[in-house]
C-alpha cells in the first residue's frame, strides 16, 4: 500500500504543478489509486515479483490520462473487460465499486487488453476548476 501512496503522491504533485485546483487534483488521485489497486490485486499475481506501471501525462490543458498495464497474471484480463462498470454493485456488496467511481469520475475509461497480454486501462479526466496560470 506504501506504493499506491507514493504514486497517489507523484500524481497529485504533477497536477498541482500544472496549476490544478486542490479539488480535481484529489479526485485524479483517488482514480489513480483505485486503478493501480485494482490492476495489482486482480491483474498481477500480487506477490511483490511482477510489474504494474501506471503513467499519467497531461494530454492538453486542463486534461490528465492515467494509463496502467498489468501482466494479466491475476483473474485474467476477461475478468476486467466483461464488467459493467456503467452499473454500481449490489448495496450490500463488499466490493466492486472501484471501477464503477473511475467511471463515473472521469471523461472517460477504457479497459484493454494489452500487447503483452495483459490489460491496458486508460482513463481521460478533465478539470472542472479553472487552471490557475
Amino acid at each position: 500500500m506504501g506504493r499506491i501512496r507514493a504514486v497517489r503522491t507523484w500524481v497529485e504533485t504533477l497536477l498541482t504543478a500544472e496549476g490544478w485546483s486542490e479539488e480535481d487534483t484529489a479526485d485524479v488521485g483517488l482514480v489513480a489509486t483505485e486503478i493501480l489497486q485494482n490492476a495489482i490485486e486482480h491483474g498481477s499475481s500480487n506477490d511483490g515479483r511482477e510489474t504494474v506501471a501506471l503513467v499519467c501525462t497531461v494530454a492538453e490543458r486542463g486534461v490528465a490520462v492515467l494509463e496502467i498495464r498489468d501482466p494479466g497474471t491475476g483473474k485474467g484480463v476477461a475478468s476486467l473487460l466483461g464488467r459493467d462498470v456503467t452499473q454500481p454493485p449490489p448495496i450490500d456488496a463488499a466490493r466492486g465499486r472501484g471501477l464503477f467511481l473511475v467511471h463515473r469520475m472521469a471523461e472517460s475509461l477504457e479497459r484493454l487488453r494489452s500487447e503483452s497480454g495483459g490489460s491496458l486501462v486508460r482513463v481521460r479526466y478533465r478539470a472542472t476548476d479553472p487552471l490557475r496560470p
